[in-house]
């Protein structure tokens, strides 16, 4: 979102119809004008450009993307951090560490591995959103998972306003990011 926002992506597309325009959305953007980045406020860009890409604890390593798990982690590439989509095959981890993370949608997921998780479900456009519960002491999957289904009505009403394509959104009109 922040590279979108910040100029950094030219082509917004696909972030528009991958819940960016649901996110303009929700920060004031009218459905029908032409897409206006500017209404994210500088200081929730700058707060996100802050945050670190990794977070590491004893047993895991949580993060939006995913890892290489041939690097350090002090060596891993910003973009892929952010960007990475595994193999289904691929059975993840890094070292010791079980890898936590999202960015590749699967409405029927979570998607359990040996030595990864991913708890990305769709939730922008499926409705359910799903938390991974951990033990600190223990190594390995998440425990348990939390899990919120959108109503409905809600997601009937979201889906009827169909603010997830940016042709939708736009009627058209040119997309400037």
């Amino acid at each position: 979102m922040w590279q979108t926002c910040l100029g950094m992506v030219p082509d917004c597309d696909w972030w528009l119809t991958n819940g960016g325009g649901a996110t303009l959305i929700s920060y004031g953007q009218a459905q029908g004008q032409e897409v206006d980045v500017a209404v994210v406020p500088d200081e929730h860009l700058r707060w996100i450009e802050r945050l670190p890409l990794l977070h590491v604890d004893r047993h895991r390593i949580f993060v939006h993307a995913g890892i290489d798990p041939n690097l350090s982690l002090d060596e891993q590439d910003s973009q892929e951090v952010i960007c990475k989509i595994y193999d289904d095959r691929a059975q993840g981890g890094h070292g010791q560490r079980h890898v936590v993370h999202g960015h590749d949608q699967h409405a029927n997921g979570p998607i359990l591995k040996k030595n990864r998780t991913n708890l990305d479900t769709f939730a922008w456009y499926t409705g359910r959103l799903v938390i991974g519960v951990f033990d600190d002491d223990m190594p390995a999957r998440p425990l348990k998972f939390w899990k919120r289904m959108v109503s409905l009505q809600e997601r009937s009403e979201r889906l009827d306003r169909d603010v997830f394509s940016s042709r939708h959104l736009l009627h058209d009109a040119p997309v400037w990011c």
